[in-house]
């Protein structure tokens, strides 16, 4: 995936002591229990007598039954998923079909895994997991987020992966949400209705960045299939607006 400059400039030496295999505790880590268990999470909210169903959850701005709360983030746009500041993988939004394909697939199983285990150990995986996870436990450079597109060259796919740094209520590291995303189908809607097209930057080394039209004036920085109509007929007399109502 394509890697912002400052991101690429971290100490290696610093990001690769993230310790993946979550060996340490934090103040909301379920002890005594395997990680790797299959059966982690029922075991786990077990534990911990943990609310679910129609038990009832009171949010900061809302209240929800835990049932609702599934239902919504089922339903969210998107894959998102959370682990935590001791590096375990303790959430994601199921989707409802379970023959849904996801743009990086979790099982119920792998819920209460370290993030060594939930990615592949091949190449520089790892590696750069730990990266983007040490970047957001330090603020690197003040960056709270990382935007890492898969490059694909492919505009008919634009699969977008997005890293958020959660803190708690007095600015400490709670651990990170990750949001994936195909952008296309939002992309698409949006050109359908403005008239708008993407552009393929043949000079682009990742495949993965779209250059901007190349009118200087064009406020959007996309080509329009109105602008396309316009230059393929003459232009018909302006109307008269001295009557009308002011132009939005």
């Amino acid at each position: 995936m394509a890697e912002p400059e400052w991101l690429k400039k971290m100490n290696a030496d610093e990001y690769l002591q993230e310790d993946f295999d979550a060996k340490g505790t934090s103040r909301y880590t379920v002890t005594g229990l395997d990680k790797k268990d299959p059966n982690w999470l029922a075991k786990a909210a077990k534990k911990v007598n943990a609310a679910e169903g129609d038990d009832y959850v009171k949010l900061d701005s809302g209240l929800l039954t835990v049932n609702q709360i599934n239902w919504m983030l089922r339903s969210t746009i998107g894959e998102l998923s959370f682990v935590d500041d001791n590096n375990q993988f303790l959430w994601y939004n199921r989707p409802a079909d379970p023959k849904a394909k996801m743009k990086a697939k979790r099982v119920p199983e792998q819920v209460g895994n370290t993030m060594s285990d939930v990615h592949p150990h091949v190449a520089d995986v790892i590696p750069e997991a730990k990266k983007v996870v040490h970047a957001l436990r330090v603020n690197q450079d003040g960056h709270d987020d990382v935007y890492m597109p898969v490059p694909t060259g492919n505009l008919k796919e634009l699969v977008l992966h997005y890293y958020k740094r959660v803190i708690d209520d007095q600015g400490n590291y709670a651990g990170i949400y990750e949001w994936v995303q195909d952008l296309y189908p939002l992309v698409k809607y949006f050109c359908e209705t403005t008239g708008q097209k993407l552009v393929l930057d043949e000079d682009a080394t990742t495949g993965a960045t779209y250059k901007r039209n190349s009118d200087p004036d064009a406020a959007s920085g996309a080509s329009t299939k109105a602008e396309a109509a316009a230059e393929e007929k003459p232009a018909e007399p302006e109307p008269d607006t001295t009557s009308s109502a002011s132009e939005n």
